[in-house]
């Protein structure tokens, strides 16, 4: 998986801490390269970075909303005025559906991490 999958693709499942670390370097590297860009070219390319961003977010979060269950189109109850976005805050932060689902294997299953054989 390359970079640009990771943070620009909205399918499969990631875990809650994945999401919020790819969230916060996404967030730094688009304020540092929009802030340095603004400052040489204008407000476009900090426009363009902003955009970025914000697509960006928008797949993560529909990775994340997939690792509990629920379709991107959750991300629409946003919209609506204080309880969309706490309401769509509590769905990011629950955890994960357990085992397999229909978008995907479990990202915090470790199939034969530790496996002891007693009785050998």
């Amino acid at each position: 998986m390359n970079y640009f999958e990771m943070f620009f693709f909205a399918q499969g499942r990631i875990t809650r801490l994945t999401y919020a670390w790819r969230l916060l370097v996404l967030a730094i590297a688009c304020t540092a390269l929009g802030s340095l860009f603004g400052d040489v070219a204008g407000a476009l390319p900090a426009a363009l970075f902003a955009a970025i961003f914000v697509y960006g977010a928008v797949a993560l979060s529909a990775k994340r909303l997939h690792d509990i269950g629920r379709g991107a189109w959750i991300l629409l109850v946003a919209v609506v005025p204080v309880l969309g976005p706490l309401w769509l805050l509590f769905q990011l932060l629950r955890a994960g559906v357990t085992g397999s689902n229909r978008f995907g294997a479990d990202p915090a299953a470790r199939a034969g991490y530790l496996v002891v054989e007693l009785g050998k």
